[in-house]
């Protein structure tokens, strides 16, 4: 039977449990938002005091200007590479040649100049120019040009420095007249005083209308042997070809009256070497001949 008067006994607790119950008590005592161990920290519903201090906006102030750095520093590296490009793009050209009567034709060499950029677009860029290519291009347009040199003038603008072949010999043939230089070049545009050195044609093959009696391997041929003369002292006075055909070619040089004949089916070099030896070694003999022919390889006959 139970008596309800009688109160129950509560259970001794132990030191552990007393310790726990003060311990929930005062963690009741402090504020939901507080700091307690092994809680997460939830930052959108407090501002920590960090977030506001002055450290952290010196932070904030470093990274801001760190990042325009960079920004200030890609635009001017931009703006540095698109000047360089622009100081090495050929749009706008000029023609500077050695004299007046050259530079009236400055007009033809820059339209041959932007043919060749057209089909060659990239090398309007100076440092992608193929120099090689861009000299036997004009070798084929403007044969009279020798040397080529494009510098820099301003922003998309270029300067052309032209170099003009001097003529060591001439020729005409119907209405046309060829000058040949030292290398062997032959080109019909000449800026400089007519050669002294003028073919003689005895050869009585008639011009037909729109063919040429020589062709550029004969002049060519001249230009060398007249080149070759000259290195070694000897001046052509005079180039004949002679009757019926135009194989051959016969030199006379100062201080001789005889020919030297040769032909234009060897080289030029090796022809005039055979003649320099003849002609010093008649020299020496005191023998003024009729004629010397060079015309077969390592042999020399005179008359």
């Amino acid at each position: 039977m139970k008596f309800g008067f009688l109160k129950k006994k509560e259970p001794k607790l132990t030191r552990r449990e007393i310790a726990a119950r003060r311990q929930a008590e005062i963690y009741d005592d402090i504020p939901a938002q507080s700091y307690r161990r092994n809680r997460t920290l939830n930052s959108r519903q407090t501002a920590s005091p960090m977030e506001t201090s002055e450290r952290l906006e010196a932070h904030r102030l470093i990274k801001k200007r760190r990042k325009a750095s960079r920004r200030f520093f890609g635009a001017v590296c931009g703006l540095a590479v698109v000047l360089y490009l622009l100081s090495q793009l050929t749009i706008n050209i000029s023609v500077q040649t050695p004299d007046p009567k050259s530079s009236g034709n400055a007009a033809k060499y820059i339209k041959i100049l932007n043919d060749y950029y057209a089909s060659r677009p990239a090398e309007r860029f100076r440092f992608f120019l193929d120099n090689n290519s861009l000299i036997n291009f004009f070798l084929q347009q403007a044969p009279e040009v020798k040397t080529i040199r494009i510098e820099g003038e301003s922003l998309a603008s270029s300067s052309v420095k032209l170099q003009f072949r001097q003529p060591v010999a001439q020729w005409s043939s119907g209405s046309k007249v060829y000058f040949v230089d030292e290398s062997g070049v032959t080109f019909e545009q000449n800026y400089f005083d007519a050669p002294t050195v003028a073919v003689k044609d005895e050869s009585g093959i008639p011009a037909k209308s729109g063919q040429e009696v020589i062709n550029r391997q004969f002049l060519s041929f001249l230009g060398q042997a007249v080149s070759l003369f000259t290195q070694n002292n000897l001046k052509v006075s005079e180039a004949t070809l002679p009757a019926g055909t135009v194989r051959q070619v016969w030199f006379k040089v100062d201080g001789r009256d005889y020919y030297i004949r040769m032909t234009v089916d060897r080289a030029a070099e090796p022809q005039v070497k055979q003649a320099i030896i003849t002609i010093k070694h008649l020299d020496g003999q005191g023998i003024t001949p009729a004629y010397i022919d060079v015309r077969v390889d390592q042999r020399s006959f005179y008359r």
